[in-house]
């Protein structure tokens, strides 16, 4: 079957009126029912969040109303289902990588300031206030649209930022308004103590952590004097034979804390009044986004962060740390060092008759409070680096030498322990389809024969050749249509740009896809009347990311990065490598005008046009709808207007010369 051309030659590219998107979206709707679609997942890092005009901290937050928005641009455009949320841990400006983060801890980078000038939050901050503290930015305004600024928002020491700034601001606001006559704050400060008391197994030792790192100026606790390294060891406690010797040990311990807390009394109150804003904001953008029919799956580290390892000694062994095997890290003996500490994998143990988890250990009793608790935020899980748990990766390093350090199989172990905590978690809800493994790297292999059609695997076309990562191919290898997401990237893999530059990759891809779905893509493409009139690399660049995003939407699930949406060329993230300009890509605020002129230069996610192939690759007959979304696609491909607001005025003077209509 030939795919049709568009002969139309009139320049009427641009974005749709409101009307025209109405059609759209029907139209994108039947295309998506036509390929039996049933789940497309955005990508989003809370850095890559647009920020509303005039209240940009120099980094997104998905707990914003302009993440709301910005959603509904994505829902109306792509169809979107669900959101893939990057980690959202406490970061640091060391470190300001999300899988480097806290599992209990939300970070406070990702509170929307302007919500605490409204009433839900008892107007703590004025608006004000909040312009005052966010004018005079020190940098280039223009460039913090692009560029996540983690210099400007969490400071070089990690306190002079401007969120330190603002959430003390905050802070005080919240503080001198709590009276007898304030009803609205006093039951605002009753939440807060509930959540203090709540989550206090996990809440006290993370700023006693903090504490003790600001009391001996490092957070390496072999640093630390043994009676603090060990605070919260109960092994350390079990090995005194002596009842009495270990009462009074216990007693000295309690003592320890109680002393810290006195001390750190103002550190603790307003840590811990950080971190009950950013929970209270995460529920309720949840929420906010369910209510447009959004499910939300959140990113679960498979590590633990420094001051959970404090907090849970006991539980891992401080000498390994995982990794992986990576031939470019030559001065690592071929080891990526991620530098986190690996989970004493002997004191996992198993769930017991019935999943009974009092016979687990105390590794797998952590695990399954890390996972109950991460289910209790999100409608699901993707897991990181899942191989992880299936066949570890672990090295020990020892005056600059680097070893790998062989562990044993585990099997299903780990993940049923997940699953048990997603089912306390979620009830009825719970479904397989609510866990994402990602298994992809070292010894995968295990893991998805292990894991296959139970839970969805997800995987990158960017790896076609070398893994045989294609919808078409992972049919083959007997996956059901709906037990995997394909996506043509992730967070660590080149730009879909920066790979159409690629001549080789692009030619062999090519020809993959072609056998692959048993079509002439040289006369659908290459020979195309398009391409005939403009042989040059740039067309084939295009044709060729409108082939890869094609490709992952002849499956039932996808997914894509916004980096690649918005056809922009830097990546988000370069795995194993240190540099500071990884974790800082954003959309801009204007992010409807950027989307359309990324369109009209051939950039970008072209989504009429990547659907109108991936029918042509399963070889759909409906001809009527394919023409439609050919002509959608040309709308989008051409020059201005880029914005709906400016088309709507363009066509009220009658300049529009053609008007795109759809009657399903």
């Amino acid at each position: 079957m030939q795919i049709t051309q568009t002969s139309n030659n009139q320049a009427f590219g641009r974005a749709f009126t409101t009307k025209e998107k109405q059609d759209y979206k029907k139209l994108i709707s039947d295309a998506r029912k036509e390929l039996n679609i049933e789940d497309t997942s955005a990508i989003v890092f809370d850095f890559n969040v647009p920020s509303e005009k005039g209240f940009n901290p120099g980094i997104g937050t998905s707990f914003s109303d302009a993440m709301l928005e910005f959603t509904d641009f994505l829902k109306d455009m792509v169809g979107i289902n669900s959101i893939q949320l990057g980690p959202q841990g406490k970061i640091n400006y060391e470190n300001t990588s999300p899988y480097s983060g806290t599992n209990f801890a939300l970070g406070e980078h990702l509170i929307d300031f302007k919500k605490l000038t409204t009433p839900e939050y008892i107007n703590m901050l004025k608006e004000k206030d909040l312009k005052e503290a966010l004018k005079n930015y020190p940098g280039d305004e223009k460039l913090k649209e692009y560029r996540t600024d983690y210099t400007y928002t969490l400071g070089a020491d990690n306190k002079i930022g401007i969120y330190e700034k603002v959430l003390k601001k905050a802070f005080t606001g919240y503080l001198y308004p709590i009276s007898i006559f304030d009803i609205e704050g006093m039951k605002f400060n009753y939440e807060f103590e509930c959540f203090v008391k709540d989550n206090s197994d996990w809440l006290e030792p993370e700023i006693l952590f903090q504490a003790l790192t600001e009391e001996y100026g490092t957070d390496d606790i072999n640093c630390w004097e043994d009676e603090d390294k060990y605070l919260y060891s109960k092994e350390r406690t079990e090995k005194i034979k002596n009842s009495y010797q270990r009462k009074k040990y216990e007693i000295q311990r309690k003592k320890r804390i109680k002393k810290i807390k006195n001390e750190y009394k103002q550190m603790f109150e307003f840590e811990s009044f950080k971190l009950f804003i950013a929970n209270k904001q995460q529920q309720h953008a949840k929420k906010d986004l369910n209510a447009k029919d959004i499910k939300i799956y959140g990113d679960g580290l498979f590590g633990f962060s420094r001051s959970e390892v404090w907090a849970n000694i006991d539980c891992f062994n401080l000498d390994l740390f995982y990794g992986g095997p990576d031939d470019n890290c030559s001065e690592t003996n071929n080891i990526q060092t991620w530098g986190l500490n690996a989970i004493d994998y002997n004191k996992i143990g198993k769930l017991g008759e019935n999943e009974d988890i009092s016979s687990l250990g105390a590794a797998g009793k952590l695990l399954y409070k890390k996972y109950k608790k991460f289910f209790e935020r999100y409608d699901g899980l993707r897991i990181d680096a899942a191989w992880q748990f299936v066949t570890p990766f672990v090295y020990k390093e020892e005056d600059g030498n680097y070893e790998y350090v062989k562990q044993r199989d585990f099997g299903n172990n780990i993940l049923d322990i997940i699953k048990k905590a997603a089912k306390d978690a979620q009830g009825e809800k719970y479904s397989d389809d609510n866990i994402h493994l990602e298994l992809v790297g070292y010894s995968s292999k295990r893991g998805k024969e292990l894991t296959k059609n139970i839970y969805p695997h997800l995987f990158t076309t960017a790896y076609s050749l070398k893994s045989d990562e294609t919808p078409a191919k992972y049919s083959k290898q007997g996956f059901k249509p709906d037990k995997f997401y394909a996506g043509v990237a992730n967070h660590d893999d080149d730009t879909i740009i920066s790979m159409s530059k690629d001549e080789d990759k692009r030619i062999n891809e090519i020809i993959e896809l072609a056998d692959d779905y048993q079509i002439n893509f040289p006369q659908a493409i290459y020979n195309s009347e398009n391409y005939i009139k403009s042989k040059s690399k740039r067309k084939q660049e295009e044709y060729y990311r409108i082939m890869k995003f094609a490709e992952i939407f002849t499956a039932p699930k996808q997914f894509f990065t916004l980096t690649d949406m918005f056809g922009m060329n830097k990546r988000i993230n370069i795995s194993g490598k240190k540099s500071s300009n990884n974790w800082t890509i954003r959309i801009p605020s204007d992010y409807e005008s950027f989307y359309y002129s990324q369109l009209s230069k051939g950039l970008g996610l072209n989504v009429p046009k990547s659907l109108q192939y991936a029918l042509y690759m399963k070889h759909a007959g409906n001809k009527d709808l394919m023409d439609k979304l050919s002509e959608a696609a040309e709308i989008l491909r051409e020059n201005g207007p880029y914005t709906e607001k400016e088309a709507n005025e363009e066509e009220i003077r009658g300049k529009l010369k053609h008007k795109f209509s759809y009657d399903a």
